[in-house]
This record gives C-alpha cells, sequence and structure tokens, in this order.
C-alpha cells in the first residue's frame, strides 16, 4: 500500500468532502478516482459520494452554485466559476418493482434492466450496487483512510482482476453499460478478467444494443479523450464488443489503415501522459479518420500521403467520419473541429501559411496531430522546430483545466478562500508518512 493518499488529491475536493463530513453527512471519494491514485495515476476526475441528499447537500452548500440535475440518476453539481464537481448520494440496488415503468424504446429490454436508480441507501449499500470490486473502494480524506466493504477490491487491483460485485450475468442485464466498462478496464490498465466475469462478458456482448444513445455517446467521448484510446478501442475488437458497439469502425479494424490509426493513438497518449499535450476530443477523432481519407481521397495505402485539397472536400472528411463512429453520433462542434484538424494537416506538411493560422481556434491540436505523423510517417527534419508556436499559449503548451466528474471541471483552490486551501494542502501535506488504514468485509452475498 502507498502512503498516505491525500497529497495526490486536489485540495478543493478535499474541503467539498469536509464540508459535507463537518455537516454531519459520510462522504467519501469514490469510483475511478481512488483506483487511480491507487495506481500511481493521476485521476481524470473526482467523484464525490455522501448520505446527504442532492437536497440536503445543497443546503450544506447553502443553495449557492448548485444544480440538481438528472431522472434516472439524481445528482448534484457543485459550480465554482467554469469548474464542476459531482456529488452523488449513496445508493442501494433498486427493486425490480420499480423498473415497471420503461420507456417506450426499451419494451424489448432485458427482464432485470434498471431504468430508475434513485433509491437511496447507505455506504454500504452503495460499494456492493456497483459493478466491479476494483470501482468499489472508497476513501475518506479527512481521516486517511481507506473502506473496500467487498473486502476484495484492493487485492483485485493489486492483483488487475475484473470482477463483478455479485453474479455477473445478472449485472450486465441490468445496465448493459457494464460491459463496455469491464472491457475498458481490460485496454486501459491490462487488467484481466475474472473468469465468471470474462465468461459473462461474451454472453453478454448484444446487451449494449438496448444502452441509450446519449449514454453510449458520451462514453465515446470519454474513450476519446481517454490517453489509451488505442488499447481500448483493440480491446473492444478482441472481445468482439466493437462490432455491437462501433460496427463501422469493427468493419475496417485489421487493415493497415487502422494499424496506422492506433500508431497514431498510441504516441498520443504517450505524450498525454507525459505532459507535452492535453486530450483532445477532436485530436483523437481526426486520428482515427486520417488513414481512412487518405486512402479514399488521395488513393495512397502508405502513411502519410495526405490528399490534394478540392472543393467539397470538407463534406467528404465529414462523411468519412460519420461512417467509421456509426451509429453513436458525434456532436456538431466535433465532427467540425475533427475536419479543420485534418484539413490543417496540408499546411503543416507542406509548411504553407502556418503563421498566418497560428492565431486560430484549434491550430495547437492540428500541430500537435503533424508533430505526431511526422514522428510516425514524414520524417521531415526539424520538423518541430519549424512550426509556429500556437499565438494564445504565448509559446507555451497548452494546458487543460482539471476536469470534474464526468466532464464537469474541478477548481484549484477552496471556494475562493486561498488561506483555507492553504490549511488543507498544508494537513494533506503533513500526513504523507502515515499510511492509510482499510476496512473492508468479505460477506461478498450480503
Amino acid at each position: 500500500m502507498p502512503k498516505s493518499l491525500k497529497h495526490k488529491i486536489d485540495p478543493y475536493i478535499i474541503d467539498v468532502i469536509g464540508r459535507l463530513r463537518s455537516a454531519g453527512y459520510e462522504t467519501y471519494l469514490v469510483g475511478g478516482a481512488v483506483r487511480d491514485i491507487l495506481l500511481d495515476r493521476t485521476p481524470k476526475d473526482y467523484d464525490v459520494s455522501t448520505a446527504a441528499t442532492p437536497e440536503e447537500v445543497r443546503r450544506v452548500f447553502r443553495d449557492r452554485h448548485t444544480l440538481i440535475i438528472g431522472k434516472r440518476f439524481r445528482l448534484v453539481h457543485l459550480i465554482r466559476g467554469r469548474d464542476i464537481t459531482e456529488i452523488s448520494t449513496f445508493r442501494k440496488r433498486p427493486d425490480l418493482e420499480d423498473q415497471a415503468d420503461r420507456p417506450k424504446r426499451c419494451e424489448n429490454a432485458p427482464e432485470n434492466m434498471i431504468f430508475h436508480d434513485n433509491a437511496f441507501g447507505t455506504s454500504r449499500d452503495d460499494a456492493f450496487r456497483r459493478d466491479f470490486t476494483v470501482n468499489a473502494i472508497f476513501y475518506d480524506p479527512i481521516d486517511d483512510r481507506l473502506v473496500d466493504h467487498t473486502g476484495l477490491g484492493v487485492s483485485d487491483l493489486r492483483d488487475g482482476i475484473v470482477r463483478t460485485i455479485g453474479d455477473p450475468a445478472l449485472r450486465f442485464e441490468e445496465d448493459p453499460v457494464r460491459v463496455l466498462r469491464a472491457i475498458k478496464l481490460v485496454g486501459q490498465y491490462g487488467f484481466t478478467m475474472e473468469p465468471e466475469t470474462g465468461k459473462a462478458v461474451r454472453t453478454s456482448l448484444e446487451l449494449i444494443l438496448h444502452a441509450s444513445p446519449s449514454r453510449l455517446s458520451l462514453e465515446l467521448e470519454k474513450i476519446l479523450r481517454n490517453s489509451y484510446t488505442g488499447s481500448i478501442l483493440k480491446a473492444f475488437h478482441d472481445y468482439g464488443f466493437l462490432r455491437y458497439y462501433l460496427p463501422g469502425l469493427d468493419a475496417v479494424f485489421e487493415t493497415p489503415q487502422m494499424d496506422y490509426a492506433l500508431n497514431l493513438l498510441a504516441l498520443r497518449g504517450e505524450r498525454i501522459r507525459s505532459g507535452v499535450f492535453r486530450a483532445s476530443l477532436s485530436t483523437a477523432v481526426a486520428m482515427v479518420a486520417l488513414p481512412f481519407a487518405e486512402l479514399e481521397l488521395g488513393g495512397s495505402e502508405e502513411p502519410g500521403g495526405l490528399w490534394d485539397y478540392y472543393l467539397g472536400v470538407e463534406s467528404d472528411l465529414r462523411h468519412i467520419i460519420l461512417r467509421l463512429f456509426h451509429p453513436l453520433v458525434l456532436t456538431h462542434r466535433t465532427s467540425s473541429d475533427a475536419v479543420n484538424n485534418l484539413l490543417m494537416q496540408l499546411r503543416f506538411k507542406t509548411h504553407r501559411r502556418l503563421h498566418s493560422c497560428a492565431d486560430r481556434k484549434g491550430y495547437p491540436g492540428a500541430r500537435e496531430f503533424a508533430i505526431i505523423q511526422n514522428m510516425i510517417a514524414w520524417h521531415i527534419p526539424d520538423f518541430e522546430d519549424s512550426c509556429p508556436l500556437p499565438v494564445r499559449s504565448s509559446g507555451a503548451p497548452n494546458k487543460k483545466r482539471r476536469r470534474g466528474h464526468r466532464g464537469g471541471r474541478r477548481g484549484g483552490n477552496t471556494n475562493g478562500n486561498p488561506d483555507q486551501a492553504q490549511t488543507v494542502h498544508a494537513a494533506a501535506q503533513a500526513a504523507e508518512s502515515s499510511e492509510p488504514a482499510i476496512e473492508s468485509e468479505r460477506d461478498f452475498n450480503a
């Protein structure tokens, strides 16, 4: 086990948890953030879960800058400037009777599929209703304490095992998106499926067709922003899941063009993880589409050939993107930014009028894309030095604002009070030398 985890957590998040605790509500950092911190990775976002109901959370923060959202799963957005932290209430597994009111489009959905998930419960209830043991580890940064209710979360994380909590087939039927998330853990972390979980995954692939298209599109955005995009897509293909999730991409997966796309994504991921550049959604989309655009518009099977500009090329690029990601729908802005990114590659390769577009929106991502292409295919000497730096960044790499849970943004200090933020941060630093306690239970069938 690592030493204290506090120094790895944004002091603002610790303060949010502390305020809820001070108001008398049991509160933890939960989910992927705890998993990533224990694996010595930087969390993309933070999940906060508490015994307080959404209305009580609003009262703790005096109703200011809070918004209750969601229908299937109600939670609170805590808004601080442009930063958002999502706070959920402990849930318990809902009764099957509560699912009788099904959306019209889901009349043929699996019998045990969950459509309403607002039955509040205890922290233990909340742990056992989660999908996998490695996602059910709670951390209390105030007392520096890990809580592992399943008794298997920490050990499975250490051993790299994906294990459902409860009966795998039932859990995937309750929420088919769990199939996606199970395979994503394999691709992102190199984990191995526990045998029963792996068997249930392979027999539950088609269930994803019953999931909400909006949820699946949101999951796609998360995957494309991930620094392990290529590894995740490969895991989807290896498990046979991609043909249900992204059939257009699956149909061309075993081609030289897809191999090139995966190489581009792999180098992009390395640079993101090393802090060289940010995780741009549109750049990831452009990297997937580029090799197929080169083949169809430029007639070149060799990486790096690009194509000649012609009237209507923008529309053709957009259609390639739509086809590859069908039936999921990217936002118009994402598709447009990806098309502009692709078009700008012609300028970078020929160094035509680059200074005139260095201040344009999208230039930093297009420059990063071109640098990666040059490293893999173009091999132009001193390429990066010859490309003007983005004007808006004053020569420094674009630094992405840290984001809160599920795409929201999170802040850097504590509610506008720098003294309070420094106090919290100092306390966290002072506790580094101590080891967090672990509370666990092995009553797996409770």
